[in-house]
């Protein structure tokens, strides 16, 4: 990585008296320390070197995976605009369903698997038609048939930051009720996670912006750290939207941490810019709260996933930098960034992953790759006795996985 010294951008800033930053909102100064000593101690060697398997070449760069192992299938969102079929019998990969805009995250609408949900976003240096729209939608497996289910959201208050709602004082909006004047186009649809009766739909979306897109699109977003990261509940009984947190920095992965029968408790997320994990109590006896589980992270935290010993799997799809460091301290720095044309930015090779104990809270392994063999973990999903890892880069092919022989994870995943 080139190493660009506080002097050096000083004196390049002043030759930038005014800096185009694209309208990027620009947070406050966030200090960040030093990386957790919980998780320097679980640090291990790169285990992509010697153990990484890479199966179904045809198989393009992809953001999410999901998996139904009674039929010995999957499915991943491809960064080429399509959900792609993997079929494990054949050990074949198939372009399956394209949607309007390019699939990120996925997940089955219920235990039947008879749908998948996706939220998809427009990417980065790509080109769509001005139909093509952001959100939440739905494919029937059986027909390949594409739903839109979520497509705007209301207009809320710009100046809670921050906040978790207390489930009674959530801004909830019957869909029907919104129009031009009420409401706005999903800026960028992430992650979802979905209810045990699969009647809530949980929505990640980074930032609001009217231009807003993944991967390149996302970088001026991430030297901004603006607080304008939200976390929506889509009730499809109810037909209702909710706004369930505010004002947080980069929403990006979301797992459901706690719940009863009827609802959902709390949830995990990463504040992917903020270097840092937190759950939020969005029912309950805490509710309306939040908790940092994790902070000052090595690295981006991106996806979330859960194994079948409930421990929780995060993708670090890039590492913290010392200029990282500079800029959130020094936010007066990032205008003369953000004029700068992506292309001169330092861009580290290595990604990695980290792995949490159920409650979020205890480090169990950690590992950076330095990028020779796979490049930009977006999310370390576990199935049956691998992990795998989708690579959200556009040069990647085929799907990677690791044998879970080769993690050593400890015995604490009950704690």
């Amino acid at each position: 990585m080139k190493v660009i010294n506080l002097q050096s951008i000083i004196l390049i800033s002043m030759l930038f008296v005014s800096c185009n930053t694209g309208n990027i909102k620009i947070g406050k100064a966030y200090p960040l320390g030093s990386v957790p000593e919980s998780v320097l101690n679980v640090s291990n060697p790169d285990p992509f070197l010697n153990h990484l398997n890479t199966n179904m070449p045809e198989l393009p760069g992809h953001d999410d995976l999901i998996f139904d192992n009674k039929n010995q299938i999957a499915f991943a969102s491809g960064m080429d605009g399509w959900i792609w079929k993997l079929d494990f019998k054949s050990n074949t990969a198939l372009a399956w369903v394209k949607t309007p805009v390019n699939p990120a995250g996925l997940q089955f609408s219920n235990k039947k698997n008879e749908s998948i949900l996706v939220c998809a976003s427009k990417l980065g240096g790509v080109s769509y038609d001005e139909t093509k729209q952001v959100g939440l939608y739905e494919v029937n497996i059986k027909s390949k048939t594409v739903v839109p289910i979520l497509l705007t959201l209301p207009k809320t208050n710009p100046d809670d930051f921050e906040m978790v709602y207390p489930e009674s004082k959530r801004p909830t909006f019957a869909l029907k009720n919104l129009n031009e004047a009420n409401s706005r186009p999903f800026s960028l649809c992430n992650d979802l996670a979905v209810s045990l009766d699969g009647n809530r739909i949980y929505l990640s979306e980074p930032f609001e912006r009217a231009d807003a897109a993944m991967g390149s699109g996302a970088v001026p977003e991430a030297i901004g750290l603006y607080p304008h990261g939200k976390l929506w509940m889509f009730d499809r009984k109810q037909n209702t939207i909710s706004l369930v947190m505010s004002g947080f920095t980069f929403v990006d992965g979301i797992i459901i941490a706690d719940h009863t029968n009827s609802k959902e408790e709390s949830v995990i997320i990463t504040e992917t810019t903020k270097f840092r994990i937190i759950k939020a109590n969005i029912s309950g006896k805490q509710e309306g709260t939040f908790e940092v589980l994790l902070e000052n992270l090595p690295g981006l935290a991106d996806g979330l996933e859960r194994d079948d010993k409930g421990r929780i799997w995060v993708g670090i799809i890039k590492p913290r930098s010392g200029l990282v460091n500079l800029i959130h301290n020094n936010p007066w720095l990032k205008p003369l960034l953000l004029s700068l044309p992506q292309r001169m930015l330092p861009i580290a090779k290595k990604t990695g992953i980290l792995v949490l104990n159920a409650n979020g809270k205890t480090p169990l392994y950690y590992s950076m790759h330095d990028g020779s063999k796979i490049k930009d973990i977006s999310v370390a999903v576990p199935n049956l006795d691998s992990v795998y890892f989708p690579s959200f880069d556009t040069s990647s092919r085929g799907l990677y996985s690791l044998p879970l022989s080769s993690i050593s994870l400890g015995d604490t995943s009950n704690d």
